[in-house]
């Protein structure tokens, strides 16, 4: 009896101990679960130092004047080596894309959290966010300026741009396959012209 009674003890002993193995394992799955999720969410860039966080917003605000700098990163879309995210006088969220030499290449509509990063484009087949499609003769003096410069392009959208220099863009394809973001001014000049990365 007094053996069995022991052989008894055992067993229950032996089930707590894999009990309490299993939840620790089970424990120690939720938390590099949790580690890995918190990994793989949105990527964090490269904090700046504050010499080089200071050019950024220089220009930044050079670009935008009146402008409240949010935060600078480095990277950026179109291979830029940094950008800053502002709140310009009027209450609108844009981007400042500046390049390594700390001049302000362009003024973006920022996307909201879940889009396709900084830059305010959606990628082709739709203008980004706070743009808006031209239409009547702003639009076909626009795409004039812009098939002057580039002849035998082809014309994928035309729309508003955040940036008051330029405030209209053109996405055209070039005659030899390129993809390139036509910037065009208020006079109907064409300001400049960045090509898109090639998609993989």
């Amino acid at each position: 009896m007094l053996n069995s009674i022991r052989k008894t003890a055992a067993a229950a002993v032996a089930l707590a101990a894999l009990a309490l193995g299993g939840a620790a394992i089970a424990g120690a799955a939720d938390k590099t679960s949790s580690t890995t999720g918190s990994s793989q969410g949105r990527p964090q860039r490269e904090a700046l130092s504050s010499d080089v966080a200071a050019k950024v917003k220089a220009a930044a605000l050079e670009k935008a004047p009146g402008a409240t700098v949010l935060r600078t990163e480095a990277g950026g879309p179109y291979a830029t080596a940094y950008h800053a995210h502002v709140k310009t006088s009027a209450g609108a969220r844009r981007v400042v894309l500046v390049n390594a030499s700390f001049e302000a290449t362009a003024v973006q509509g920022e996307m909201a959290r879940g889009g396709r990063g900084p830059g305010g484009h959606g990628g082709p087949g739709g203008p980004g966010a706070g743009e808006t499609a031209l239409t009547g003769d702003t639009k076909e003096k626009v795409e004039a300026a812009v098939l002057a410069k580039y002849a035998g392009a082809k014309i994928v959208r035309t729309e508003t741009n955040g940036d008051s220099s330029a405030p209209y863009e053109s996405h055209i394809t070039t005659s030899d396959g390129k993809e390139l973001e036509v910037l065009v001014g208020k006079d109907f000049g064409v300001v400049d012209a960045r090509e898109h990365p090639a998609r993989p």
